[in-house]
């Protein structure tokens, strides 16, 4: 009979991310194809090099792209959501800091009208003024509604305290963002970043040649290899009379996505911010700094570092603030990834007027991190967890999609994740503190705390 006290072995696991089969259609764009044969749906993505880093004004991107949806040539914004309705499809569109991101999910029997209703929409948008306004007042009122909200109020302050107000991260919407904002002004970014610019497409799930073959006669006309681009010779492939070129796309005019951030970012002194929100029950905390690029050899051993500090439930983080001090429900950190440069960040929503021990408490784990070895049973625990999320997070061919979308916004190397890998299984105690010393450094963290008013004495000593 089997013994469930006993625990079963944890073994080995091997990792590697199935690559993309990547194609040249006629005109140019690249396309990367990942196959899930017998699942019966389909992705599309659409990926264009622009997003808020190449807004003339705020909301610019985020509504030129929004906006598409809401009518375009033959439809009015009601006709085309009827449609999109009756065949259950689901078009979304994601605005990134150097890239923006359509997405078509559907049927693979409803492939054939929905790629055309995409292309229709990316192609012919109508940018109603009409439209526009009703958008625009809708999410004045939500963004109304978010500025009474501490945590929302607390990662504006950080963004504008470490980037400055001139770095794309540290711009703030403002509510006279919604109504100074025009049609024309989108028509002008579309024009400029949409309507004749380089784009790529992945597509993925139950792919075959009727499939590809729908997308080499919508997008295939499209010119992009024109714009400063270098097609790499391979082997060809026919579909439908139609030849793809195997190979991939050299981009020579496009900036580094890492040298833009970096160039517009100014590095300021820490800074520590109390900000008062009336009738606040809690105190919210955020708490970061900016450290390598996601590309940085130290960056898959951070990962692993952050985890132990405060990334997952059984963090240091957790058992210290939550479970012995209890002045907390939750805390964690984190590192963000939305641009090269990584923001490493410490969240928390704490007891009112218990900030000050909160933060001190953070430091204090810093700080053993810095002067302690993470024990063996600790770190295999954090291994397994990690390990265990990787594998689940990159399970489908849409999740390798995902991945794949994250590699080319950021720059990286088709090797990232795999590398990823190997630093969770190779992370030693040694290698974390010597990490632990070098960034996770009270003194050069910015703090954020957002409160009732009635306990500003919050900062603690380095």
């Amino acid at each position: 009979m089997l013994d469930r006290t006993i625990p079963p072995l944890v073994q080995n696991t091997l990792f590697s991310l199935r690559r993309p089969t990547e194609y040249i259609l006629p005109g140019g764009i690249p396309l990367y194809i990942v196959e899930a044969p017998g699942t019966g749906a389909l992705r599309l993505d659409v990926v264009f090099p622009a997003g808020k880093q190449s807004e003339a004004r705020n909301l610019q991107s985020y509504y030129a792209v929004q906006m598409l949806r809401e009518g375009c040539q033959g439809y009015t914004a009601a006709e085309f959501a009827e449609r999109v309705d009756y065949y259950g499809t689901g078009l979304r569109a994601t605005v990134l800091m150097s890239r923006t991101c359509v997405s078509l999910v559907t049927l693979k029997k409803h492939f054939a009208p929905t790629i055309e209703l995409m292309h229709r929409m990316l192609t012919a948008p109508a940018y109603d003024e009409d439209r526009l306004r009703t958008r625009c007042e809708a999410d004045k009122a939500q963004i109304l509604v978010n500025l009474k909200k501490g945590g929302f109020i607390a990662m504006r302050a950080l963004r504008q305290s470490i980037y400055g107000e001139h770095h794309p991260c540290g711009l703030l919407v403002e509510v006279e963002d919604y109504d100074t904002l025009t049609s024309q002004s989108l028509r002008e970014y579309y024009d400029r970043c949409y309507s004749h610019g380089p784009c790529k497409l992945f597509l993925s799930g139950d792919v075959d040649d009727s499939v590809v073959g729908h997308v080499v006669a919508t997008f295939g006309s499209r010119q992009s290899a024109a714009n400063g681009q270098r097609i790499t010779q391979g082997v060809q492939l026919t579909i439908d009379n139609s030849q793809l070129t195997v190979g991939s796309v050299l981009n020579e005019n496009e900036i580094r996505v890492g040298d833009f951030f970096n160039s517009h970012y100014k590095k300021t002194a820490p800074q520590s911010i109390a900000l008062t929100l009336p009738g606040a029950v809690q105190d919210t905390i955020r708490m970061g700094c900016p450290m390598m690029d996601v590309s940085h050899p130290d960056y898959g051993h951070m990962r692993v570092l952050t985890t132990v500090l405060g990334g997952y439930f059984g963090s240091r983080l957790m058992q210290n603030v939550r479970e012995e001090k209890g002045y907390t429900y939750d805390i964690g950190a984190h590192l963000v990834t939305t641009i090269p440069q990584v923001l490493f960040c410490v969240y928390c929503e704490a007891q009112a007027g218990k900030a000050r021990e909160v933060i001190g408490e953070v430091y204090k784990e810093m700080r053993r991190l810095q002067t302690e070895l993470i024990s063996d049973d600790e770190l295999l625990m954090v291994r397994n967890y990690m390990l265990g999320d990787l594998c689940r997070n990159y399970e489908t061919a849409f999740d390798l999609i995902d991945a794949y979308l994250f590699e080319d916004h950021l720059g990286l190397p088709p090797t990232h994740f795999d590398q990823m890998f190997a630093a969770v299984q190779t992370a030693s105690p040694e290698r974390l503190r010597q990490l632990a010393q070098q960034y996770l450094r009270p003194e050069m963290m910015h703090v954020v705390v957002v409160s009732n008013g009635e306990n500003e004495n919050y900062c603690v000593k380095i």
